[in-house]
């Protein structure tokens, strides 16, 4: 009879679990608003220095996108016992090497439109600036990339993904790309894969996802495919920050190892566990397909991240996360072989891993660099977070870098107890 019962309870759960997948998770393809923001800002100028606010803040009328949302309760956000007074924290500006209160290093260094502080999980300190609300999502871009490395380390601990294997294992419609075979999946989360395209390519690239005008109806992955494409030797390491067609290539594994798209790998593995209080956007190409740089939330979601893995290293039994990934993000270089380039302005001992900033100085404390100070701090000692929006005119400099890392310093000396500091 449990035999028998099993027989018939196997196929039954199979093809229940897309619905059980479904509930936890909705997921709305949304097209592109065609109504102008203006008639200086089109398909090719609306991440320019200039329009950087609006851009990133209306990234639906320049391309089509996914709204997801988790159909599990949100967690409005409690504020801390003691809120940190900006204005009353001074930092050394790295610039002219001033004392100055954060919150000017933030609005007038960073050109910040937002900040939250979360200690222990609660609001230390919360601020807006030009425009920007607290249910506003704030697109990504190259901030999406460590997330994606996440992803593909919880697919690697739960038996989708085989680090060693060739990344065109995972994607049929790319197994006659000979080229691929030689890029593993662990190049790829670890940000070594890196093949070498001209600048005529990446903006061919860019054209077929839509973040420029020619996108054709095909959208990235038709890009991706043509015959002969990966054809090509590796590159030299990229500059930090870099985004190419490769991130593309560890969506499209992700994606197909789970079986579902990967917004809703996203939802399900990593957004209905923070809980949030807004919807999540992906920009898609023209075919509905996620992109590698898409990824936009609201700065308190963006903020709750932090948290989630400050959760997952404290009480790593309970979470999806691999407690692997956490070592090798928070560990000394001395633990580690690979070595990787220094980073302009952070302390010596910063390195990337996995997309993630390992920060040199006081031990396990990570980050997410974004362009334009896009950031995301965490000290996992100190059960720290520290997530801002900016719009600093250029992608990534090393002025940028040394004026997040005096901010950080100055907050998270503030948040500790008085008895502590």
């Amino acid at each position: 009879m449990k035999y028998w019962l099993t027989v018939l309870l196997v196929p039954m759960l199979s093809w229940a679990w897309p619905l059980l997948a479904a509930e936890t998770c909705v997921i709305e393809a949304v097209a592109r608003d065609t109504r102008s923001l203006g008639p200086w800002i089109d398909q090719d100028n609306w991440l320019a220095p200039e329009n950087l606010r609006v851009g990133l803040q209306s990234p639906g009328h320049f391309m089509p996108l996914l709204r997801i949302d988790a159909t599990t309760a949100g967690a409005v956000l409690r504020p801390a016992s003691r809120i940190l007074e900006l204005d009353r924290i001074r930092a050394r500006d790295p610039l002219d090497q001033q004392q100055r209160d954060v919150a000017f290093l933030l609005a007038t260094r960073l050109y910040a439109d937002g900040v939250v502080v979360l200690r222990d999980g609660r609001v230390a300190s919360e601020r807006y600036w030009n425009g920007l609300a607290a249910r506003d999502q704030r697109l990504l871009l190259g901030g999406t990339r460590p997330l994606l490395s996440l992803l593909g380390a919880i697919g690697v601990a739960q038996g989708k993904l085989a680090p060693d294997r060739a990344i065109s294992r995972y994607i049929p419609a790319l197994s006659g790309q000979s080229g691929l075979r030689k890029l593993s999946v662990r190049r790829l989360l670890e940000g070594e894969g890196r093949f070498g395209w001209s600048p005529e390519e990446l903006g061919d690239w860019l054209a077929a996802a839509g973040w420029r005008s020619g996108a054709s109806a095909g959208g990235v992955r038709s890009w991706l495919s043509v015959p002969g494409r990966w054809e090509r030797d590796f590159a030299a390491a990229a500059t930090f920050g870099e985004a190419g067609p490769e991130g593309e290539l560890l969506l499209w594994a992700i994606a197909e190892s789970y079986r579902m798209p990967l917004a809703q790998v996203f939802c399900q593995e990593v957004l209905r566990k923070l809980r949030p209080e807004h919807s999540a956007l992906w920009l898609t190409d023209a075919r509905g397909n996620e992109l590698s740089t898409g990824l936009a939330l609201s700065l308190r979601d963006f903020a709750r991240l932090g948290q989630l893995l400050i959760d997952a290293r404290s009480n790593s039994r309970r979470s999806r996360i691999p407690s692997w990934f956490i070592e090798t993000l928070t560990a000394s270089a001395g633990l580690r072989t690979a070595k990787t380039a220094e980073l302009p302005g952070l302390r010596n001992g910063s390195e990337l891993r996995y997309g993630f900033v390992h920060l040199g100085g006081a031990q396990n404390r990570i980050a997410i660099i974004g362009p334009y100070g896009n950031s995301l701090y965490v000290d996992l000692d100190r059960r720290l977070v520290i997530a801002v929006y900016a719009a600093y005119p250029r992608e990534h400099t090393a002025a940028m870098r040394a004026t997040l890392e005096q901010v950080w310093d100055a907050l998270a000396v503030a948040a500790q107890p008085p008895g502590k500091r």
